[in-house]
């Protein structure tokens, strides 16, 4: 089937795309790609991103550009997250966009990558489930959601992220995360099971099979159990060998310790034993959002 749209999600750690042919219930149909540019790493102070990121990016997007066009050259959504929000030269960030794919970089603030991050996730739950909550650990912020058939009903985006805090020491990422969600989601619903997205929760279920398959990875249950000993067997192997675990993607081989980490800290801080691994996700989210794609591109 030839993709309708490309949707293009500019993350802090990861550049993914997704060249979107239909639009299910159970989420965006279509090829997706992939890749580690770390966005984030090496940001000054005040959040400006690196040369070196984004030459990084203006590669990744230019590979992206080229299977697009391969596609048939559908039009393209482009969305930044934190890493993007946050720095004061988006700008050039938005020009590298443009050069590539010919298209708006749109930036997401964080309220509205939590909900989208929602919306994609939901997708792997029957419709008429009922209330559920999902934890979105990026590169640079981490959304954490509650909310039902009707939509979000609490939602945040923290400054917590496997890039962003990539040199704490693993207690203190897990403690971080623990707190910090802690603390924004007192006095929030507790009930529903726990979706975890993006690379992190994906990246743990792989360790745990020991190789990668979205198939076998969508819907995977991890407990708590499981991610504290995921992250004493990764803690055990020498920083230069992680990448040759079976299983691990060897771009995120360096961040995804503490990533581990948080998400068990989140995990704690949520009350939840478990948590659903969903590869419907923020791409998802943006693909049904009818001011972002149309709903006559999307079919």
């Amino acid at each position: 089937m030839t993709p309708r749209a490309a949707v293009v999600d500019v993350g802090s750690n990861s550049v993914r795309l997704l060249l979107l042919e239909d639009l299910t219930p159970e989420g965006a149909v279509g090829e997706r790609v992939s890749t580690v540019t770390a966005l984030r790493r090496g940001a000054a102070p005040d959040g400006a991103v690196s040369p070196d990121a984004l030459a990084r990016l203006e590669e990744c997007l230019a590979a992206y550009g080229a299977r697009i066009a391969a596609a048939g050259g559908p039009p393209a959504t482009v969305v930044g997250t934190a890493a993007v929000r946050e720095a004061p030269n988006r700008d050039a960030i938005a020009e590298v966009v443009r050069s590539a794919l010919g298209a708006d970089l749109v930036v997401a603030p964080g309220e509205r990558e939590a909900a989208l991050s929602f919306a994609g996730a939901r997708m792997a739950l029957p419709p008429g489930s009922g209330r559920c909550r999902v934890v979105d650990i990026g590169g640079a912020s981490t959304e954490v959601v509650v909310g039902g058939d009707g939509g979000p009903e609490h939602l945040v985006s923290l400054p917590l992220g496997v890039v962003r805090q990539a040199d704490l020491p693993v207690d203190d990422a897990r403690a971080l995360a623990r707190n910090l969600v802690a603390g924004a989601t007192a006095g929030w619903p507790t009930d529903g099971p726990v979706l975890g997205v993006a690379g992190t929760p994906t990246q743990a279920a792989a360790l745990v099979l020991g190789y990668y398959d979205a198939d076998d990875v969508h819907r995977m249950r991890l407990t708590r159990d499981d991610l504290e000993r995921l992250v004493d067997m990764v803690a055990a192997v020498e920083p230069a060998r992680r990448r040759d675990i079976p299983g691990m993607h060897p771009d995120r081989a360096d961040v995804i310790l503490n990533g581990i980490a948080m998400l068990s800290g989140a995990l704690d801080a949520l009350g939840a034993q478990e948590l659903m691994v969903s590869e419907r996700d923020l791409l998802d989210g943006i693909a049904a959002d009818p001011s972002l794609v149309p709903p006559g591109v999307r079919g």
